[in-house]
């Protein structure tokens, strides 16, 4: 067997019955040992019983190994549960931004070399990336425990309702100004 495999129907019911093993397999070699341990041996016996033609050629046959792998990783792909896309993902350097404005802006107003933020919005705006890393950096151990901490607290909650608020308020703006041509 060689190329991209397909199985008779016969075949993939001998296959399917170990579908619920191969998923569950957390890894590679979970999912191999299935292959060769489970879902190979039932294969063979299989082709032994109906006589099949690869019934002698099958036994001991790396490739095939790989085609049932193959065929298994296009064919049964893990569909996401709700609960594997319940957390929303949160941007750490949203988080650091937030709780840590004023040193944030203080990093800011060093590179720019003003003052006052304001002046140049589009130097800041090309530099808050970096600003955010550089107070990411300089973070204490126990300040990160707390960034991790609201981190893992707005992935579970979502966003407060007044930042709700404030997102669906630049949504709505955005869509008149774009639809109805401003309000």
């Amino acid at each position: 067997m060689t190329g991209n495999p397909t199985y008779s129907k016969d075949e993939k019911k001998v296959i399917k019955v170990h579908k619920k093993a191969y998923q569950e397999a957390h890894d590679t070699a979970g999912r191999d040992g299935v292959v060769q341990n489970m879902i190979l041996l039932d294969l063979l016996a299989f082709y032994k019983r109906t006589n099949h033609p690869c019934a002698n050629a099958v036994e001991g046959d790396v490739g095939i190994v790989k085609e049932l792998k193959e065929w298994m990783s296009n064919n049964w792909q893990k569909t996401a549960t709700a609960k594997d896309n319940e957390d929303m993902k949160v941007n750490i350097a949203i988080i650091v931004e937030h709780m840590f404005q004023d040193r944030v802006d203080e990093t800011m107003r060093d590179l720019v070399g003003v003052e006052e933020l304001g002046q140049d919005p589009q130097r800041e705006f090309q530099l808050r990336n970096c600003a955010i890393k550089m107070v990411r950096k300089s973070l204490s151990p126990e300040e990160m425990v707390s960034v991790n901490a609201k981190k893992a607290q707005v992935a579970s909650a979502g966003n407060p309702p007044e930042k709700q608020c404030t997102y669906v308020h630049l949504l709505f703006t955005h869509l008149l100004s774009t639809v109805c041509g401003g309000y």
